[in-house]
C-alpha cells in the first residue's frame, strides 16, 4: 500500500505554513510607504509621491497634551492638522517641480513627498480648543483634556542617614 501524504500529518507542513506567513509579511512590508524614495533617470519624466511619518513628541502637562512633530521642508501652508475627542491627524504635503529645456524639448517632473501621522490620545481632549504654532520646521500643537488631571507629586525626599 503506498503512502499519501494528504491523508497523514506531516511536521513539515506547518513549517511551510510558517514560510509562507514570513514570506507575506515581508511582501508587504516592500510594497508599502518607505522612507525614501526611489528616482528614475534624469532624462525619463517621473511623477513620483512618498510619504513618511515624522517623529513626535508626545507630553501630558496635566490640563493638556504638548505634541511636537517635525515636518521639515514643509510650508506652513501645506499643513493639514485635524484633532477630534481622542486622535490628532497630520499631514503636511511638498511639492516640486522642474522645468528642463535641452535641444528643443520640454520636461515637467513633477516631485510629490509628504509626511502623514495620526496619533491616538491616551484621554478624551476639547478639538475646539486645540491650538497649533509651527516655527523652523517644528508643529507644536495643544490640545486641552476635557478631564484634567492633577500632576503626580514627587513627594518629600528623605535623607538617609
Amino acid at each position: 500500500m503506498a503512502w499519501r501524504r494528504d491523508r497523514y500529518w506531516d511536521p513539515f507542513d506547518l513549517m511551510r505554513e510558517i514560510q509562507e506567513e514570513i514570506d507575506a509579511i515581508f511582501r508587504d512590508m516592500m510594497r508599502g510607504p518607505r522612507l525614501w524614495s526611489w528616482r528614475e533617470p534624469e532624462e525619463s519624466i517621473t511623477t513620483s509621491e512618498t510619504w513618511r511619518e515624522p517623529f513626535a513628541d508626545i507630553f501630558d502637562r496635566g490640563d493638556k497634551f504638548v505634541i511636537t512633530v517635525e515636518l521639515p521642508g514643509v510650508r506652513k501652508e501645506d499643513i493639514k492638522l485635524r484633532v477630534t475627542e481622542d486622535t490628532v491627524y497630520i499631514e503636511a504635503q511638498m511639492k516640486r517641480e522642474k522645468e528642463l529645456e535641452r535641444e528643443g524639448a520640454i520636461r515637467i517632473e513633477r516631485y510629490y513627498s509628504g509626511y502623514r501621522r495620526v496619533i491616538r490620545l491616551p484621554e478624551e481632549v476639547i478639538p475646539e480648543k486645540a491650538k497649533a504654532r509651527y516655527n523652523n520646521g517644528v508643529l507644536e500643537i495643544e490640545v486641552p483634556k476635557k478631564n484634567p488631571t492633577k500632576p503626580e507629586t514627587e513627594g518629600f525626599e528623605v535623607k538617609i542617614e
